[in-house]
């Protein structure tokens, strides 16, 4: 029988779950159709009653769940570690997956038949899937060298080849799928077997995660969930490329500010440590990296704040969100905090060009879409700091902090339920969600903890634990597994369990929804009672909000008008480029010429950080600059120009702003940035011919 790696996370998913799935919240969860999901059902059932287990039991309306059965669960983890790939049936991006990983840590050329026999498919697939796999590398700045009776090989830089395989494998394996191999040596799909074995064959994988334990220890932080995947997978692959003499080189690389810190010196321990256990020697650039990567790992905890500059800039943020949602924080100080001990690692990882994935990131993107690109405006006061612009992944992190202070921009409420939340992918998270449940029931926090801390909690500290991971191993105590963006199927879920077990209730008026109810049910079927009431008390939380504010809120068609719009501009340098948008600006009088060479310098001094998007620039300076009154103006080039950013070259459009204040350019900045995000749009405006259809998409994205 063959089952695919979808096929065997759904077995999983309900060998976890004791409650009946929905068919629906698998699709979700996979993202494909409900249909893909049934046939997908119908082949594990026949896989299942062939090897001697009984069927599904299925209910129409709660869905499906395993008959519970002795030596079920054995059985499937042993399928799932030992089952071989004659019997195992590797999808498209798997077999990608694999040949990606297999190149990048071969330490010779690899043949064609090599991967016929690996994956068990022709030779017409493996030459069809290699194209696949070039145009990968290529992306990340390596090649695929084809040598005619040598084999493949990959060739570029070992730092980019380290990247890579750190990609590669983040995109495959989330993090709880590390920790759970880590604490129980079973992966939970053939292909994930596979790619812990290139990772993790012939390392002590329990010395590896006693190191990053050490390290917790001596530095006195816990890393979150993710911080922790993060840095035992850079361990363990610097490692292996050791052993195989691939030593790194990071150019332009200055310590001399970290030797000091307690990050550099843990790291020559943790060194000492590797070279003992394996019998290498490890150049003082691997520790200058492992330093890096301990100072840009993010702690589920820290008491400790950053210079005061930083906290300014952190005040100047806030004070912009507050300004856009027209609210007040009441705990301004926990939000500073929180947010320094989110910067510091951050600052590090983006000054070295470390990356860090949010797994949430396309979720926040999705459901959160105003807040991140609010986020993305106010984060240019971060990136004025660090003269670099900052990731996308980061941006959502950041949404995060801010999504649990905007929740939490209401009263306080009574509490009684005491809970503790579990979260793998950091501070922002778990406080966002501790905010929404604050927020939404009668409930006291009384930590935010990782999945790793799980077993080390007393009982009599809490009465419920609510999850955003699965923790399967522990079963001593009730806990309810949500979403990181408590989606409405989780306030149902939780309302329900909270008035079944604690008899506790919503926040919300319930006379009044209970009234609206009524009338509904007078004149309407209703299918779902409990969305239904969630979707009318969002409504009227939303219709309590006030938006007082004293200044007048520009919109993007007030700055951006026909007079300070110019297209198809001639300019032969980025300089050149940059004077030709702001002239349209210093002709009226708005800015002064030294504005202009403010903006001239900032662009030499930190870099193209103001190239904010692919073909964009955002160009500003500080409003003590030399600025008259808020402006904007828009200009598209004739022929792009580079500004030398390295992924968001050339340059097609430049949009130079000044403001006066923090506030009265908000709105207009936030619709510009939207626009930006949409790429239908933002071609329309680059390649516009007139100022007409320029001014047609300005005023789509100009609503009150």
């Amino acid at each position: 029988m063959q089952l695919n790696k979808r096929c065997i996370g759904i077995l999983q998913h309900l060998i976890q779950s004791y409650d009946f799935v929905k068919t629906q919240e698998l699709a979700e969860k996979y993202k494909v159709t409900p249909r893909t999901i049934r046939y997908d059902l119908d082949k594990i059932e026949r896989f299942l009653v062939k090897n001697g287990f009984d069927y599904f039991e299925r209910h129409h309306i709660n869905g499906i769940k395993l008959k519970r059965q002795e030596g079920l669960e054995d059985f499937i983890n042993t399928f799932i570690s030992t089952e071989t790939p004659y019997k195992y049936v590797y999808s498209k991006s798997e077999r990608s997956t694999i040949m990606i990983l297999e190149l990048l840590q071969a330490n010779k050329p690899l043949k064609i038949g090599f991967f016929e026999k690996k994956l068990y498919v022709s030779r017409n697939t493996v030459l069809k899937e290699l194209d696949n796999v070039e145009k990968w590398l290529k992306k990340r700045k390596l090649s695929l060298i084809r040598k005619p009776r040598i084999g493949l090989l990959i060739e570029g830089s070992e730092l980019d080849k380290r990247k890579a395989i750190i990609e590669c494998t983040s995109e495959n394996i989330s993090l709880e799928e590390i920790y759970g191999y880590i604490n129980r040596k079973i992966a939970v799909s053939k292909i994930n077997n596979i790619q812990f074995d290139l990772l993790f064959s012939e390392i002590d994988i329990d010395f590896l995660n006693n190191l990053i334990n050490y390290a917790e220890h001596k530095l006195n932080k816990k890393f979150s969930d993710d911080g922790y995947g993060n840095l035992i997978t850079h361990v363990a692959i610097m490692i292996k490329r050791l052993q195989l003499n691939k030593e790194i080189y990071i150019p332009n690389i200055n310590v001399e500010g970290i030797e000091g810190s307690r990050e550099y010196q843990v790291s020559k321990e943790i060194i000492s440590k590797i070279e003992d256990k394996f019998n290498i020697k490890v150049p003082k650039v691997e520790l200058d990296y492992i330093a890096l990567h301990l100072l840009g790992a993010k702690s589920l905890k820290d008491s400790e704040l950053e210079e005061n500059e930083l906290s300014g800039i952190v005040e100047k943020m806030i004070e912009e969100i507050e300004g856009i949602y027209k609210v007040s924080f009441e705990d301004r100080n926990k939000i500073i905090d929180d947010l320094i001990v989110h910067f510091r690692p951050m600052i590090y990882r983006v000054k070295f060009g470390l990356h860090q994935k949010n797994p949430l990131h396309n979720k926040i993107i999705s459901k959160y879409r105003e807040l991140f690109l609010n986020t993305k405006l106010v984060a240019r006061h971060l990136e004025d700091y660090l003269g670099s612009s900052i990731n996308e992944h980061e941006i959502s992190y950041i949404a995060l902090h801010f999504g649990a202070a905007l929740e939490n921009a209401v009263d306080n409420k009574i509490k009684n339920v005491r809970v503790i939340v579990v979260c793998g992918t950091g501070i922002g998270t778990a406080k966002m969600v501790a905010s929404k449940l604050i927020r939404e029931f009668n409930v006291e926090i009384v930590d935010t903890i990782s999945s790793r801390e799980i077993s080390k909690i007393e009982e009599k500290e809490f009465d419920l634990i609510i999850s955003t991971v699965d923790i399967p191993e522990y079963v001593q105590k009730d806990y309810v597994k949500i979403s990181p963006l408590f989606l409405k199927k989780d306030y149902k879920k939780l309302k329900d369990y909270l008035q079944m077990k604690y008899e506790v209730k919503s926040n919300y008026d319930y006379i009044l929804v209970d009234k609206l109810m009524k009338v509904i049910e007078k004149y309407c079927d209703i299918k779902d009672r409990g969305l239904l009431e969630y979707e009318i008390m969002y409504e009227l939380k939303e219709n309590q909000k006030s938006f007082l504010n004293e200044r007048r809120t520009y919109m993007l068609n007030d700055l951006l008008t026909r007079e300070v719009i110019e297209l198809n501009v001639e300019a032969r340098e980025w300089k050149e480029a940059i004077k030709k948008g702001a002239d349209l600006l210093s002709k009226k009088g708005y800015i002064t010429d030294e504005y202009v060479n403010a903006i001239y310098n900032n662009f030499k001094e930190v870099g193209p950080y103001m190239v904010v998007a692919p073909g964009i620039v955002l160009a500003h300076a500080r409003p003590e600059d030399g600025v008259n009154r808020l402006c904007m103006s828009l200009i598209t080039l004739s022929s792009p120009v580079r500004f030398g950013h390295e992924t968001n070259d050339p340059v097609k459009m430049i949009v130079t702003f000044a403001a006066v204040d923090n506030k009265s350019h908000l709105k207009a900045l936030s619709q510009l940035m939207e626009l930006f995000m949409n790429t239908n749009d933002l071609n329309q405006v680059m390649n516009a011919t007139n100022k007409e259809e320029v001014l047609s998409v300005i005023n789509k994205y100009s609503h009150k």
